[in-house]
């Protein structure tokens, strides 16, 4: 229930901003945008997979060198992907303006 929950509250405030959108640009087209929302999630994902593995990595090395336990499952935290987020969008951004240099 809570997922159908956020799902419709995300497509309400997407259909809402697409309606204001349309009003201020008639002409532009939707689907550049969508692309773009595309790539940006296909970066995400690489970025979160990566930070998943070199963080798995790096806890089994400090259990090794320390000899401690240190729980894999910290990887796991949401902030994890809400980092990967920022990266992903700071990738799709320096790539964005690189071509215009």
């Amino acid at each position: 229930m809570k997922a159908a929950y956020l799902l419709a509250l995300a497509a309400l405030t997407s259909a809402a901003a697409y309606t204001v959108g349309r009003r201020w640009s008639a002409r532009a087209s939707l689907h550049p945008a969508l692309w773009r929302v595309l790539e940006w999630a296909g970066y995400w994902a690489v970025f979160y997979a990566v930070n998943l593995a070199v963080g798995f990595a790096a806890i089994l090395v400090i259990r090794r060198i320390t000899g401690t336990t240190v729980s894999l499952y910290v990887n796991t935290d949401s902030t994890l992907a809400t980092l990967s987020a920022l990266q992903a969008t700071a990738w799709q951004w320096w790539r964005a303006t690189a071509g215009d240099q």
